[in-house]
């Protein structure tokens, strides 16, 4: 391990002080440039091309995934088709199983990816970096959700600005054995691409899927359990985003949000939540095997605890 990169300046096995977490330089124009190249490559990439994989390592990300979800391409459409569906919607998507292993236990889901003909139009809307690929916040917290289901038993659960494909939310609505699960995203795109996904999955729990801006939807519901990836780096959203949270999360619930520091960001949302009257309580170290991971990246020459690194915050009401 390069403990020269280690900016949290602690091992596997020491406790963590939070006061002591270094404050980053500001990269908003190197995150912001490398968010636009992806989105830059999708629109250059031929109708008709698709990726070799949604965790794709070889993007302008450098660093895009810790190597906890597994991803193969389906050669045939998936097995749980309703009666009523149309076969002939479900060909323009293609389709993979992500699956996660935890403890020799599997926990996969089927998921549709909308074949690579993205617009402007569509690019432009409300926050769809998450149109392209799967992000390592999303990544980790799915991992998370997989190896504490017992957080989501008999609950109501929501998950905020899921993307295209809204795992975290889905793998606890099929394994969580929650009440309810609704995942929502605010472009349209997502959405669409989220309810193909949920017409060929059966899940325990009883799930929606919806299209919801932070800064003008009205939550009628509150949930016990709210999940969010990487939805810090906005700092135009963040007050809506915390708006949101704090409409939606009932009085005695948890909002698990993952996101790296990013230089100020995530920072920023801490001191703005806890203005607003959350108690945000920040997790480094929320999974052994992610934590372990992260060691070994560390001798990467690419990783960036600061860009790479998410970490998890618990959000609750005061």
């Amino acid at each position: 391990m390069d403990q020269s990169k280690d900016i949290f300046g602690i091992t596997s096995k020491c406790s963590i002080d939070f006061h002591e977490v270094l404050r980053f330089p500001n990269e908003k124009r190197v995150v912001a440039r490398r968010r636009w190249a992806i989105l830059a490559k999708a629109l250059k990439s031929p109708t008709e091309s698709q990726p070799s994989s949604p965790t794709d390592e070889c993007s302008v990300r450098r660093i895009s995934s810790f190597m906890l979800l597994k991803t193969q391409e389906l050669t045939s459409l998936p097995l749980v088709i309703k009666e009523n569906q149309n076969i002939d919607q479900l060909k323009k998507y293609t389709w993979y199983k992500y699956s996660i292993c935890i403890n020799g236990s599997d926990y996969f889901l089927d998921i549709a990816h909308r074949n690579r003909t993205f617009s402007a139009e569509d690019l432009m809307g409300f926050n769809n970096t998450g149109n392209i690929c799967i992000w390592p916040s999303e990544e980790t917290l799915s991992y998370f959700v997989c190896s504490n289901l017992e957080i989501f038993r008999d609950k109501n659960v929501i998950e905020l600005g899921g993307g295209m494909s809204c795992l975290a939310g889905l793998f606890a609505a099929k394994y969580g054995r929650a009440k309810s699960v609704l995942v929502s995203d605010g472009n349209k795109v997502s959405v669409e691409n989220v309810q193909i996904t949920l017409k060929c999955n059966e899940f325990g729990s009883e799930v929606s899927c919806a299209i919801l801006e932070w800064s003008s939807s009205v939550i009628k519901d509150q949930y016990d359990v709210v999940l969010c990836a990487d939805c810090l780096f906005f700092d135009d959203a963040r007050t809506d985003l915390i708006n949101c949270l704090w409409c939606c999360l009932a009085n005695n619930g948890t909002a698990y949000i993952m996101a790296p520091q990013r230089g100020t960001t995530l920072n920023m949302f801490i001191k703005q939540s806890e203005e607003k009257g959350f108690t945000c309580k920040m997790i480094l170290r929320y999974s052994d095997v992610v934590w372990d991971k992260r060691l070994a990246l560390l001798d990467n020459c690419d990783f960036d605890d600061n860009i790479h690194y998410p970490i998890l915050i618990e959000v609750t009401k005061e």
